[in-house]
């Protein structure tokens, strides 16, 4: 992908749509608080769950760009003279993004566009993932000291995330910033569940182990790992792992009677 799409959607629908500018430090009263601002919000359209300072103003824009119309969902939720903190999302045009050297390309794109829409200078980024989804932390230098620190994710190569926070207090609030950004998770109605037509997992490994092929049923298993977040079903699954491990190197044919759901094991 020679020119791949230049993404500034997020923070340019952020500041047109007259969010507000961090202002500068004032001098307070402290304020006590009974408990915790900090509320899980769940998107169930964006397949996501994040912590929010407070329920998130919600908003939409359609961005033109090379690729087609873009649109792009927003919420936002801010903090009076200290942070604020945003999450975005959008489905991005079929078959823009097909090779890994594409997701590169976007994703390294994504970013100069960020930083050239804000005016801002890029302090430090470095690869990420969330799971097995490949993304960037960067942060950015913006005037009158603000900074942006953003994580970009693409899922499947069709749904773009960015989480990012814009604040002039970063000293002030790092832990809020990293509970923050570290806190946005898929859920099950993500792009991923809802795009992508997904192998029969437990299909494949009925099929490889009936064959006795313990070495594909490994690999099964394997993909069963990465799309599994209950950590019993994640014990099951590496017991099971160890127990075909063995099967593997015993290199012992296993009587059909004792395959559950194997007709006719070889």
């Amino acid at each position: 992908m020679k020119n791949p799409l230049i993404c500034s959607l997020f923070l340019t629908t952020f500041l047109a749509g007259g969010a507000p500018i961090i202002n500068a430090v004032q001098a307070e009263q402290p304020i006590l608080l009974a408990q915790s601002v900090w509320k899980p919000f769940a998107s169930r359209a964006g397949g996501f769950t994040v912590l929010m300072p407070g329920a998130p103003n919600q908003s939409q824009e359609t961005i033109q760009t090379k690729g087609g119309p873009i649109k792009v969902q927003l919420f936002q939720s801010f903090r009076p003279n200290q942070a604020g903190y945003v999450v975005g999302y959008s489905d991005l045009p079929a078959n823009l993004i097909k090779t890994p050297s594409d997701v590169n390309s976007f994703l390294a794109g994504a970013i100069t566009g960020f930083a050239n829409s804000s005016k801002g200078k890029l302090l430090s980024q470095r690869n990420i993932n969330l799971g097995s989804y490949p993304g960037r932390e960067f942060k950015l230098q913006l005037s009158q000291g603000v900074i942006v620190k953003s994580r970009f994710y693409l899922v499947d190569r069709r749904r773009f995330y960015q989480v990012f926070v814009v604040t002039d207090k970063e000293q002030d609030l790092v832990k809020s910033i990293d509970g923050f950004l570290t806190s946005f998770k898929l859920t099950k109605n993500s792009s991923a569940a809802r795009n992508v037509p997904k192998e029969n997992l437990n299909a494949s490994l009925q099929k490889a182990v009936c064959a006795q092929n313990w070495t594909q049923a490994i690999k099964v298993i394997d993909r069963m790992r990465k799309v599994v977040r209950d950590p019993n079903t994640q014990s099951q699954l590496v017991a099971y792992r160890q127990q075909l491990r063995g099967l593997e190197n015993s290199n012992v044919p296993v009587p059909a009677s004792v395959l559950t759901g194997c007709t006719a094991a070889r």
